[in-house]
């Protein structure tokens, strides 16, 4: 014990070390419901672990990537522990045991411990490990688990376990062990890192993290090598995140029906039909197909990936863009923010705006043919297109034709709103405008039976379902409006309503979010991800709507 404290004083955790106390105490919960306690070499391995990370082991430095960080390898393990759960709860004559559960935690825990760099080495941040840390880690796992008493059987499990994580050696995952339990929960493990990390709500903006480490093992590693290796080399972080949904759709679903779609488990794990991770994975792609950070540089991108314009011509336009902003968000006679432009807007007047597309053509880089289709494929992607049916293309085709007449009022959008009822099968719904300083959001356009109590309310950002996607830029989707944290009774107390189930998206225009789109009580309270995309493409239509509109309003 002196020896272990003398260490923890020569080698205190960096100063951001992030506190992992929560997500060990909710394994640990399950731990303790599936198998009446902690072990005490399952609470050892908690610790030992996190010393790894933070620098306390006399063989490592501590973990210095910020991608796979300790955070990252809890949050796996985390996943890995409800999988077994959500196993346990349906296979209820072959349950894991709770030796599985150990393994499949330090699993979890040591897959990515490759990337720590060993005491001594002070070269970049262990982003050069990127090629091989799976076998580091492999390597790390064995030597810590047969020093700490566990079987030389165990050990090799663990790293047979860690080997399954490096996706591009597709392997037989059943040869790898005798005992077919095993083989699933490999399978967990590796499907567990998968989900885990694109269901973190912060993803994409981490892709700066990712490529920081990639960028090291270009560096260690020399580009033009890996390049005649077949790797992947990213030149920026942009270009991974441009490459999320198609990495996605192409590489994490095809895996983890390789692997036997594990994280089935995790909806029998919280037992109400609901999945969080798919949720947040849901969300987070959502948000980037709705482009968070700014949605006409988006066109731009699609607009040089269509071939349509040049990244030079872009620029230029965008540069315009935001010198012709700027003087009219600090001109004495437009001093207004977008939200303020379009709250007056809605109650009758309008502002001036600037646009992307009309400068492109100004420039005479882009023809009106050349920015429609870019707009087609910036609103209405074709994997969406292919999935909607033939109700929904009614629906998209009906509002597109009323929003032509858009200038004649927002009376129109309230039209639109009660088609989006109809055609999402729900109770009401309402479009909420934040106003300049970000505090509060006006109920605008009301659709349901309690439209006219709520017609005009004004709703705390800091409170609310509604004020959470508007704080983080991302949908959210309830079933259960009772049973979320971020639902706010308040108002339904006020006006007599009950809110059963929640669908919003952000509402963003020119790169900004000004608002949220709200739909409430769908007739089964299970709204979907194809809902979501539905009522994302209604967003995208009316911010481009809005947007035209003060384009137009700046040309008069």
């Amino acid at each position: 014990m002196a020896e272990r404290k003398k260490k923890t004083e020569q080698a205190p955790p960096p100063r951001n070390f992030p506190d992992t106390r929560q997500i060990i105490a909710a394994i640990e919960a399950i731990a303790r419901a599936e198998y009446g306690g902690i072990a005490p070499r399952l609470a050892s391995l908690f610790r030992d672990v996190t010393d790894l990370y933070a620098g306390r082991w006399p063989s490592h430095e501590a973990c210095e990537v910020t991608y796979h960080s300790i955070e990252h390898a809890l949050d796996v393990a985390l996943a890995v522990a409800r999988m077994i759960a959500g196993w346990n709860s349906i296979e209820s004559a072959r349950p894991f045991l709770e030796r599985h559960f150990h393994l499949g935690l330090a699993a979890a825990l040591f897959h990515d411990a490759g990337y720590i760099k060993e005491k001594g080495d002070h070269e970049g941040l262990g982003g050069k490990f990127t090629l091989v840390h799976v076998a580091r880690g492999m390597e790390i796992a064995r030597n810590y688990l047969r020093r700490h008493e566990w079987s030389e059987e165990e050990a090799e499990t663990v790293a047979a376990c860690i080997s399954v994580t490096d996706y591009s050696a597709v392997v037989d995952v059943d040869s790898l062990f005798n005992d077919p339990s095993l083989a699933i929960l490999a399978r967990m493990v590796a499907t567990a890192d998968l989900v885990a990390q694109m269901a973190d709500s912060k993803y994409i903006q981490r892709m700066d993290d990712l490529f920081a480490e990639f960028k090291e093992v270009y560096e260690f590693e020399e580009t033009e090598a890996l390049l005649k290796k077949g790797a992947r080399v990213y030149r920026t972080a942009q270009e991974i995140k441009d490459g999320t949904i198609s990495f996605y759709e192409h590489f994490v679903v095809p895996t983890l029906h390789r692997l036997g779609r594990m994280d089935r488990y995790l909806t029998n794990f919280f037992a109400d039909g609901r999945n969080p991770y798919q949720e947040n994975i849901t969300a987070n792609l959502s948000s980037h197909l709705m482009d968070i950070s700014s949605q006409w540089r988006r066109i731009g991108d699609i607009l040089e990936e269509l071939g349509l314009a040049s990244p030079e011509q872009v620029r230029l336009a965008l540069s315009r863009q935001e010198q012709l902003t700027a003087l009219k968000r600090h001109g004495a006679q437009d001093a207004l923010r977008l939200e303020e432009m379009l709250r007056t807007w809605f109650t009758g007047g309008s502002r001036k705006g600037t646009c992307l597309g009309d400068i492109l053509m100004e420039m005479e880089a882009v023809s009106p043919q050349s920015l429609a289709k870019g707009l087609l494929a910036q609103m209405l992607p074709d994997s969406f297109y292919e999935s909607l049916s033939a109700r929904e293309l009614h629906f998209l085709l009906r509002t597109a034709i009323l929003l032509q007449n858009v200038c004649k009022g927002p009376w129109i959008l309230g039209v639109v709103m009660e088609m989006t009822n109809e055609v999402l099968d729900c109770e009401a719904s309402t479009i909420l405008i934040a106003d300049s300083g970000g505090k509060e959001m006006l109920v605008t356009l009301p659709t349901g039976t309690k439209k006219n109590q709520i017609y005009g309310r004004k709703i705390p950002v800091d409170k609310g379902l509604a004020g959470w996607v508007y704080r983080n830029g991302k949908p959210a989707m309830v079933g259960n409006a009772e049973r979320d944290a971020r639902f706010d009774r308040a108002v339904d107390r006020e006006i007599g309503f009950v809110t059963r189930s929640i669908l919003a998206v952000p509402f963003f225009m020119n790169g900004q979010c000004l608002g949220v789109l709200e739909a409430l009580n769908k007739g089964n309270d299970r709204f979907t991800r194809h809902d979501m995309h539905v009522l994302s493409i209604l967003s995208s239509m009316l911010a481009n709507v809005m947007a035209g509109v003060f384009c137009a309003q700046s040309a008069r």
